[in-house]
């Protein structure tokens, strides 16, 4: 597996590198900033970039697209409820994204959620074909974009959210979701990585989702 976090423009946006270290094949995902930072990082580990993924369309999360995507001439992929809210400066995807399609990145696997809440067009990403992280065994791994953060949520008192859906979607979408284990670790938009089983035990929001 290839996983780099990058930390990239005003707001501290978790900008992430992942795909395949057989192949070398990585999808980026929320270039919010720094561009440069983020061509450097895919340069110097020789990856191939082979999409640009994005959790939702605020501007800390999307900010550098036009630079990245023409750096690696790669398509935007997003969810088309996103872009057909109108409440983001943001272009057409070349490819919409659904809720339960894959993304093959080499020989790993990345399933798509439609996670609305903090937005209409919130995604999450995840894979159960990553077993490992920082040699301690896992059962996959989640990207929650700004759905989830360790012990809190997204917001949903901006234009487009909506906290009954929020937490709908952790509910139905992450904690009820058969192929999501306690055991996987979630990556999210912002501040440190957690676990699902950390966000049950400590979460501030906890009696709201489970």
């Amino acid at each position: 597996m290839v996983l780099e976090k990058l930390i990239v423009g005003p707001l501290g946006t978790n900008c992430y590198i992942f795909g395949s270290d057989l192949t070398k094949e990585v999808i980026i995902i929320d270039p919010g900033g720094d561009s440069k930072i983020i061509i450097n990082k895919i340069d110097n580990l020789d990856l191939k970039p082979i999409g640009l993924l994005l959790t939702h369309g605020h501007f800390d999360h999307i900010f550098k697209v036009n630079k990245i995507k023409k750096e690696f001439e790669i398509p935007l992929m997003y969810c088309k409820k996103e872009y057909d809210s109108g409440l983001f400066n943001i272009k057409k995807a070349d490819q919409w994204l659904k809720d339960n399609e894959k993304i093959n990145i080499g020989n790993i696997s990345l399933k798509i959620l439609e996670t609305p809440g903090h937005s209409p067009g919130s995604l999450s990403f995840y894979s159960n074909d990553v077993n490992s992280y920082k040699n301690v065994k896992i059962d996959g791994i989640l990207f929650t974009g700004d759905l989830l953060f360790r012990r809190s949520i997204g917001r949903t008192d901006i234009e487009g959210g909506n906290q009954v859906q929020i937490f709908k979607s952790i509910k139905t979408k992450i904690i009820d979701n058969p192929e999501i284990t306690d055991n996987f670790i979630i990556f999210p938009g912002h501040m440190g990585a957690t676990s699902v089983r950390e966000e049950k035990q400590f979460n501030l929001f906890r009696k709201y989702f489970l």
